[in-house]
């Protein structure tokens, strides 16, 4: 699966994901892996949205999917942004090898 940050919006916090799969399932897939690194849980504030939180996460990121804006990640703190690029990164490429091995198996 591709995901590949497009931007990161100075004026709102916004990461800005490209992701080739179908509607939620790259966000929800991402903020999975996270939190299972972490050892914590994933939330969903609203039920029924596409839209997920790791409980306890201490960049207190907001993972969505919707049909205008696409996958995005929201963060909290505008200073947290090269820390959590990282993290995004590092998972995309995770999420990658997973993809590849399952597809090789």
């Amino acid at each position: 699966m591709l995901y590949r940050i497009n931007m990161v919006t100075e004026e709102d916090g916004w990461i800005v994901l490209d992701t080739n799969g179908w509607a939620s399932e790259p966000i929800r897939l991402l903020v999975e892996s996270i939190a299972a690194e972490e050892g914590r849980e994933v939330v969903q504030p609203y039920e029924g949205d596409a839209q997920f939180m790791i409980k306890g996460d201490p960049y207190k990121l907001i993972f969505q999917y919707d049909d205008v804006f696409g996958s995005v990640v929201i963060l909290n703190n505008l200073e947290d942004k090269e820390e959590v690029t990282a993290l995004l990164e590092r998972h995309f490429e995770k999420l990658k090898k997973e993809k590849y091995k399952i597809r090789n198996e």
